[in-house]
């Protein structure tokens, strides 16, 4: 340890020199009161001093008081000596900063033993210091008034300013004036009540940074008069803060995730789970705490699967895929879900998390999707299929034609042939409900009876019924027309027979009634069944079954889709969903009775077309066409181009025939006046009839072009003259029916 002796006396000096240097202390010797001053102001001063009170220039007792004035976190320990022994003196050597008085002539003993009291302060007062501004939070001490009495290097820090710089100011000198007040105020409130006070809130630093701190003020006393000065620790908070705005944010966001959310410890107990869980499951979170997640097990999925998840996600690793749960309610649901393995400060497994979301609805839609899929594909491959068996009914039943031509109408050969083309027109009847079916796009909406159509549509239902099904139908050949799309009301009644017939392939013998009839609803009805009916006459369709029938809550729920009451695999709930969809969109009603144990039976309500709006239908006409003119026949179908070619020349028309519309092409352009009018099959090779009159048109833009097809879904008249066509013709061919229409065009009747 360093110690300054100031003396005058070169004896006195030199022997307090010898004595403290032979007590192993580093000596620094000063013969005036100026010279102790110099030293005292170097970099590494003494720790302490033994000042002389008579010296010349500075005397010790002007060394006190100048030195209590320097700013030193460390003061410097101030021994007096002196001769003067009055209280007077040894009053006024304590009030200018001394710390110790020692009497000349002094005795070395007691000389040491006072010497040795300032180490210990002094060693104490660094190690104080030492450990305060070292704590990363910021302190400071003020006296009485208010005033800086120091600080640690934290506290520097934060205010901007050195420690050295704060000693004996006040807050406004050293914190913004936003600030220092509100500072100030606090610290003498506690300095006045004595008490200690806390507070927390977000400051701003030197620096312009936020942070949040908590701060303890401490009054500490002096003397039982009352506190003479205060200490502030302030504890800096901003990471936790932020950590746990953090943490609330994160909670929210988990709290408001549209996908469940479940927490377990390691053996799958919850401790934790989302309101989108319990949306989702129907479970509440008290109700799952501390429970095992196999109570959403729905059996669907067997223990190998769960085996394999949990050897996935035990040794660390995420396991993702699909659950089959069941709800509170007893439904299942399927859930995509990724479970992750959460690890501790050891790396040691503490927690799984899944996170799910329901895709059940997404599941129920792929299928319809693929269901639609499938039926687009059906239709397209029913088109195909038609196309072909329409171009063989076209030349059975004109080779059927051409043979009555040349028999006796009484004879038996006629009336075998007559069967023949009865069962043709069966034939033709069915490939064109396949093909209506099959079709996918919207119809346009026309005048409609509906006798045909729900004849058509039981004569289908009825080839894959079972044997034990009796059929009843009772048809009002008087019933009226309605405005609808055949296509969707037939697609209305094979959904319900086919309904009922499945409900009757329970019992051992059933009877399926299906009727029409036109009733009127009058204004101010009773019925609670026709209660959304405007007053008016309706077409009324019943499809009654006397089958197992429905119990209450399922008739309650029979129209809301996915909604099914048959088994896995049999039906996909959009049946009837479609049906009363379909009814709604023809401005009618549909309603369901429903008994266990005696059947059921619907009831559709459409509403008639005014007398107004009925056209009357052309007279059937049975002559045989005839004529007079040259056609270019076009067809890639051998059968249909002979018989076609042998039956225009029975109307009696020259006919020119081409197995192809490249021939045809040429064949035209060679002699593009010498034709009357144009015939061709549609689907053919290399060229189609849409394409061929097209080129045709370009050579001679007046002659009329017949277009004919069996695989063509929608053609209208008003769409083929916008191309250029005249008309068009379905197959299989009514030959009748084209010879009225070539009549019709060569005749210039357009």
């Amino acid at each position: 340890m360093k110690i300054l002796i100031a003396e005058d006396n070169a004896f006195s000096r030199t022997l307090l020199k010898k004595t403290l240097t032979k007590a192993g202390y580093d000596v620094v010797a000063a013969e005036n009161g100026d010279v102790a001053w110099e030293i005292l102001q170097q970099d590494e001063p003494p720790k302490l001093a033994l000042l002389d009170w008579m010296m010349p220039g500075l005397s010790g007792i002007e060394l006190c008081r100048k030195m209590r004035q320097v700013e030193t976190p460390i003061p410097v320990y101030m021994i007096l000596l002196t001769a003067k022994s009055d209280k007077e003196d040894v009053l006024e050597g304590f009030a200018a900063g001394a710390d110790d008085f020692i009497k000349k002539p002094f005795d070395s003993g007691e000389l040491l033993a006072r010497i040795q009291v300032g180490r210990r302060l002094v060693e104490q007062q660094a190690l104080m210091y030492c450990l305060i501004d070292s704590i990363p939070d910021p302190i400071y001490v003020k006296d009485s008034r208010g005033l800086y009495l120091g600080c640690n290097s934290a506290y520097a820090r934060f205010v901007g300013a050195e420690v050295e710089g704060i000693y004996g100011r006040t807050s406004s000198e050293i914190l913004p004036g936003n600030v220092s007040k509100s500072s100030h105020m606090e610290d003498l409130r506690v300095l006045a009540k004595g008490t200690a006070a806390e507070s927390e809130g977000w400051v701003s630093n030197a620096d312009g940074e936020d942070v949040y701190h908590e701060t303890m003020k401490i009054p500490y006393l002096d003397s039982a008069a009352g506190s003479t000065g205060m200490i502030s620790i302030s504890r800096d908070l901003t990471k936790r803060i932020q950590m746990e705005q953090e943490m609330r944010r994160l909670a929210v966001a988990v709290e408001q995730s549209s996908e469940s959310i479940i927490i377990t410890d390691v053996s799958g107990n919850i401790q934790y789970v989302n309101a989108a869980f319990e949306n989702t499951s129907g479970y509440t979170h008290n109700e799952v705490l501390g429970r095992k997640t196999d109570f959403l097990n729905s059996g669907k999925q067997g223990t190998q699967f769960f085996e394999e998840l949990w050897e996935t996600i035990s040794r660390g690793d995420p396991w993702s895929g699909e659950f089959i749960n069941q709800k509170k309610d007893g439904s299942f649901y399927v859930e995509e879900s990724v479970i992750y393995p959460i690890r501790g400060d050891g790396n040691e497994m503490i927690n799984y998390v899944a996170i799910s979301r329901d895709i059940t609805e997404e599941r129920e839609i792929e299928k319809h999707m693929r269901q639609q899929q499938k039926m687009n594909a059906i239709g397209a491959l029913a088109g195909g299929v038609s196309h072909d068996f329409n171009n063989i009914l076209t030349a059975i039943l004109g080779y059927v034609a051409l043979c009555m031509n040349t028999v006796d109408e009484e004879s038996k050969v006629y009336s075998y042939l007559k069967e023949i083309v009865k069962a043709g027109d069966r034939a033709t009847k069915l490939v064109r409900q396949i093909l209506t079916f099959s079709r996918q796009e919207e119809q346009e909406f026309q005048s409609l009876e509906l006798q045909s159509v729900v004849e058509d549509s039981l004569n289908m239902v009825q080839t894959t019924m079972k044997k034990n099904i009796t059929v009843e139908q009772d048809i009002d050949p008087a019933c009226g027309a309605v405005l609808g799309d055949a296509t969707q009301i037939q697609q209305v009644l094979i959904n319900l027979c086919t309904n009922a017939a499945h409900a009757l392939g329970r019992t051992d013998q059933g009877t399926l009634s299906v009727s029409l009839q036109e009733v009127d609803v009058a204004e101010g009805h009773k019925d609670e069944m026709l209660v959304d009916l405007d007053p008016g006459k309706y077409a009324c369709i019943t499809v009654s079954d006397s089958g197992c029938g429905m119990p209450p809550d399922i008739v309650e729920h029979i129209f809301e889709p996915y909604f099914t009451t048959k088994k896995k695999g049999e039906g996909t709930g959009f049946g009837l969903s479609i049906v009363h969809g379909i009814v709604r969109k023809h401005r009618g009603q549909i309603s369901v009775v429903s008994d266990e144990g005696v059947g059921t039976t619907f009831t559709i309500y459409l509403p008639l077309l005014g007398e107004a709006v009925l056209s009357e239908k052309d007279p059937v006409d049975l002559s045989v066409p005839s004529g007079a003119g040259r056609i270019l026949f076009v067809d890639d179908d051998k059968a249909i181009l002979s018989m076609g070619s042998e039956m225009l020349k029975s109307f009696g028309y020259e006919v020119v025939s081409a197995p192809n519309g490249l021939r045809a092409l040429e064949t035209f352009k060679l002699r593009p006046q010498a034709f009357d009018v144009v015939v061709t099959d549609y689907s053919m090779p290399e060229i189609n009839g849409h394409d061929l009159i097209e080129q045709i048109l370009k050579v001679r833009s007046d002659i009329p072009a017949i277009l004919c097809s069996g695989y063509m879904e929608k053609v209208e008249g008003e769409d083929l003259r916008s191309l250029g066509h005249a008309a068009y013709v379905a197959k299989p061919l009514d030959w009748k029916e084209l010879g009225r229409t070539i009549q019709k065009y060569i005749g210039g009747n357009e």
